[in-house]
């Protein structure tokens, strides 16, 4: 009975020490960023930084010392925009056409820690839960709004091509950055996201394009985050 009792204890120590070892192996947290957003185009020239955010939770495990892999849900908030201006017969006019859309994204991040500071590398799943265009002219007291949500425009080509997909839903892309952890769990980051997959597909009101043909349109984020690891 006694060696039962003392083969318990002794597995007890032992569970609880593994326990012990695989959490301080493993982190969790909550981090916030903001952001730059491109949809880069055949004619990126046209288009500018968008600004934007992306907030969620992440986990990290530690390898050893100096390796990580970690994962994050995130969602976010991405697009680009246009403006132009300019003055005819005296009056002063300019317009901003904004493309707003908005992610859930999964980026896997494999991290080499040199100290606090670690370079991180890995890929980026995302899905798009929609978007919208936002359009403004403005000119002299004159001022004209007009929204249009990818699902309308959706609908509408619909009418040609029962089955047609305006925007590609699923998004696979690439990440690169540096992370910066500093005492009590804090932790800085900075990263540059790229997708491969393209986001818009062609439109044929026409009837002769073919359905879900890709045009040219990847999305391109720069972030800067703060987080917290516990």
């Amino acid at each position: 009975m006694k060696k039962t009792f003392k083969f318990m204890v002794v597995a007890a120590v032992l569970a609880f020490a593994a326990n012990s070892s695989l959490m301080a192996q493993f982190k969790f947290g909550v981090k916030a960023s903001g952001t730059l957003n491109n949809i880069y185009t055949e004619d990126s020239t046209t288009t500018s930084m968008k600004p934007g955010f992306n907030v969620g939770i992440m986990g990290e495990y530690f390898l050893n010392d100096n390796m990580s892999v970690g994962a994050e849900l995130l969602f976010a908030q991405q697009g680009c925009q246009e403006k132009d201006e300019g003055e005819d017969l005296g009056v002063k006019w300019s317009s901003k056409t904004a493309i707003t859309t908005n992610h859930i994204n999964l980026p896997i991040m494999f991290r080499y820690y040199f100290g606090g500071l670690a370079v991180e590398l890995g890929p980026q799943f995302g899905f798009c839960l929609g978007g919208k265009f936002t359009s403004t002219y403005e000119a002299g007291d004159n001022k004209e709004e007009n929204t249009t949500k990818f699902s309308e425009v959706e609908e509408d080509v619909r009418k040609v091509f029962s089955d047609y997909k305006y925007y590609n839903r699923l998004q696979i892309g690439g990440a690169i950055g540096l992370t910066y952890n500093m005492p009590m769990g804090l932790f800085l980051g900075a990263r540059y996201t790229y997708d491969f997959t393209d986001m818009f597909n062609k439109v044929g009101m026409d009837g002769t394009n073919p359905k879900n043909e890709a045009v040219k349109s990847k999305n391109g984020v720069i972030s800067v985050s703060v987080g917290y690891k516990f």
